[in-house]
This record gives structure tokens, sequence and C-alpha cells, in this order.
């Protein structure tokens, strides 16, 4: 594995090469508000792979999460979370995000637009994401964005129970996969089990 950083493109100022997310110091979390607002639902996801690939005429970057692989500490509401009424796991195993724009922001950090499909629901976001260059030679992304409950299909809310939005966070580390020349092979799935609730 590669931890060298070659010429980065001028204008997004990344190294060139394949990044793949590191299962053991990544992180995406959920949380949504329930009981009328009185009490939060904090959430993790346990299986999934990201990519950047950069190229010195720009970059891609998508992510693909095991819809099964959630939990909120809860089995009986993750049982009904799985169900058609929310994720709908049996009919959309994976949710995706996929990068339609990526472009530079202030200092090193990016703006990137793309479509989240969860649940057969497909919605665009604009993510702020902040970019670090670690020690290791690997690089830090952070993120948060709101996705309205409507537009992810998850309409269930029993008593009106359920407030607001869904409210999402991803912060990802990603390390080189491959030099020039070499095969980058397939981006690495994070499973572990996540210390502590979603902030």
């Amino acid at each position: 594995m590669s931890t060298q950083r070659p010429d980065a493109p001028s204008d997004l100022r990344l190294p060139v090469g394949i990044w793949n997310t590191e299962p053991s110091s990544s992180r995406l979390e959920f949380a949504v508000k329930t009981m009328w607002g009185l009490a939060t639902v904090n959430g993790h996801f346990e299986r999934f792979r990201g990519q950047l690939d950069v190229k010195p005429e720009g970059a891609r970057a998508e992510l693909t999460v095991e819809a099964e692989s959630f939990d909120t500490g809860h089995a009986k509401r993750d049982s009904h979370l799985a169900s058609a009424d929310f994720f709908d796991v049996a009919s959309h195993p994976t949710i995706s995000f996929v990068a339609s724009a990526i472009s530079p922001d202030a200092d090193e950090d990016l703006t990137i637009t793309g479509d989240l499909t969860v649940a057969g629901h497909v919605v665009r976001l604009r993510l702020p994401v902040t970019v670090t260059h670690g020690d290791n030679g690997r690089l830090h992304l952070a993120t948060a964005a709101t996705v309205s409950r409507e537009q992810a299909g998850m309409t269930w809310n029993r008593g009106g129970m359920i407030r607001g939005d869904i409210h999402l966070k991803a912060e990802l580390e990603l390390a080189a996969a491959a030099g020039p020349g070499e095969d980058a092979g397939p981006a690495e799935a994070s499973d572990r089990r996540l210390a502590g609730p979603a902030r």
C-alpha cells in the first residue's frame, strides 16, 4: 500500500490516487428525534465501504452501506427500522452515495454534490467536506447532512411521535490503495462496532 502523495490536481488540492475507507477508523452515524421530540435515537452503520479516486483532471467518490448493518442499541426498535416502514432492507439491501461533482472550497476543504439512495428513494445532497492530511499519509474526510424523512420515504409516524429530520454524520479515514501502475483492488468493507453513540 502506497503512502506517497503525488502531485495533486491544482483545483482540488488532493493527492492523486485511489483512496479506500479504513474500517477501524471510520464511522457513519445517524440521529433522529422521537417521543415527540423529547428523546434522540442515535445509531450507526457497522459495514460500509467508500472510495475516492483522484486523477489530475478531477475526482470521483462513492460510498456503499449494508442497510441491515445499522445498530441503535435496541433490538425491537432495530427490527422495526429494518422493515418496509423505514430502511426496507429486504427490498433494498444497500444504501449508496455517488458523487456527481467535487469542487474545491476554502483551504483544502471540498463541496461534494451527489445522490443518496436509501430504501429506493433518491435524495440530492450538497455536502461540505472538511479534509485533513494525517501524519500517517492518510486522508481524513468529515461531513454532516440533514435529510427529511419524507424525501427518504420514511413517513411512518404513529401518533406523530417522530419529530424533525434525519441527521447524518460521516468521519472517514482513507488510505492509498495503490501506487502508479499497481492494481487498486476492491475497496475494503468496514465491519466493526463503533464506540459510543452518534452526536
